[in-house]
Parts: structure tokens; sequence; C-alpha cells
């Protein structure tokens, strides 16, 4: 049997995602940043991104932000239903670290644009340029496991094959760190992980909004509204 011909067409977005990228056109907006030289400029942006390798490789998934939210929304309160000891309960011998829910919630909105990509033909052999922003949305797909990686089983007419798909799976409770402040190296320190802008938590919530697409129906455009259940940074940190 004549070997296979390989195929130039660009591989759908899935897992092996691991981190997006942007046209550096739509991210050059200058803007000073207090105790820098103008050589330094530019805006700062969050990200999400696994509090724990994935897979063999490694590799962290990490979803960047092309804009920062222009609100954020944190809660916090008490869970009668916690049944967690607090500290001024517990033995001084008891070193165990609850790594359950904190008690507090986090939601924000996020915009992604790939009209730069999309518009390109020297980017058309890119996975951004053929489907859009959905090249991010796998990536926050990744974070919370809908995207499952699966190796086709063995059938009467084939064995099993080596090369692993993507298969759409169940919503999961992976860790991650939400990251909105990047403060100044020697101010670092100066405040916990909260008063920094950085949250740890699971996502427990996504609506995705396509409002823009291609003559081929390719999403270009996307608003992403994300709800974050807080977690204790005990043992993380």
């Amino acid at each position: 049997m004549p070997p296979k011909k390989k195929s130039d067409a660009v591989n759908m977005p899935g897992s092996g995602i691991w981190e997006n990228s942007f046209d550096p056109r739509i991210q050059s907006i200058p803007s000073y940043l207090p105790g820098q030289s103008k050589d330094s400029y530019g805006l700062k942006r969050g990200y999400m991104v696994t509090a724990f390798p994935k897979g063999k490789s490694g590799k962290f998934y990490m979803l960047n932000f092309l804009y920062n939210p222009s609100t954020v929304q944190v809660s916090h309160g008490i869970d009668a239903a916690n049944q967690v000891m607090p500290p001024y309960l517990r033995s001084d011998l008891d070193e165990g670290t609850p790594l359950v829910a904190a008690g507090g919630t986090l939601s924000f909105s996020l915009l992604f644009d790939r009209s730069y990509e999309m518009s390109d033909q020297t980017q058309f052999n890119k996975v951004e340029g053929t489907y859009g922003v959905m090249a991010d949305i796998h990536v926050l797909y990744n974070l919370v496991g809908i995207n499952t990686p699966v190796q086709p089983a063995a059938t009467e007419d084939a064995e099993a094959s080596t090369d692993t798909s993507n298969a759409i799976g169940i919503m999961q409770m992976h860790p991650v760190w939400c990251r909105f402040g990047q403060p100044r190296t020697s101010m670092r320190n100066k405040l916990p992980h909260l008063s920094r802008m950085e949250y740890f938590g699971y996502i427990n919530s996504i609506d995705i909004t396509y409002t823009h697409f291609s003559q081929r129906m390719t999403p270009v455009r996307c608003a992403v509204s994300l709800s974050m259940q807080l977690m204790s940074t005990y043992g993380w940190t």
C-alpha cells in the first residue's frame, strides 16, 4: 500500500494549543508605566494559567488576555456548608492543609479579536489565521478540561492507532491562577496575593458570545464571560 500523502491542512485547534499569542499590530498600543523609561512602554496584560503541568509534556496551559477586562467583580462570604475547622480550633500538631473553596467568587469578561490574522494571507497556514478566535477558545477549553485527548480503539479492520485525537469532554475543576496586576519588582512582595489582584481557584462558568464571522462562518471576534470559584492558596504558593 502506498504511503499516505502528508496533508498541508492546518491542524484543528485542540489540546495541542498551549498558549495563545496575538498579532503585534493589535498589541502595539503605547502606554508609559510609572517608574519605567520611555524605551520600555506597553500595556501589561493579564493571563490565566493552570496551577500544575498537563500531560507528559510538562507544559502549562496559558490563556493570555488581548484586552484587560474593564470591570472585575470579587465577592467573599462565609460558607456554612464548608466543614473546615478554623485555625484557632486546631491543634498545633495538625499541619494538614485544607484544599477547599475559600468562600469567594471572581467574575469578569474578556474580548478576543482575530481580524488581523484572518485578513493576512501570510497567516492562513496558522491556526489563528484559519480558525480565528477558536484558537483562544480552545486554550480556554484546555484550562477547564473540555478538550480531552483520546486514543482511537482497535477495530476488526485495523489495529489501534498510536495517534490521539481530541474529543469534547466534561468541564472539570482544574485549579488555575488568574493574574491581573503586575506590580513593580520592588513592591512585588509587599501585599498578599489577593491585594495584588492575583486569584487562585477553578473556573465554574463560561459564557461565550461570537460577534463577528468571516465568509466561511469562522468566528473572528468573541466575548467571554468567566466565573471562578476561589480556593485557598495554602500549599500552592
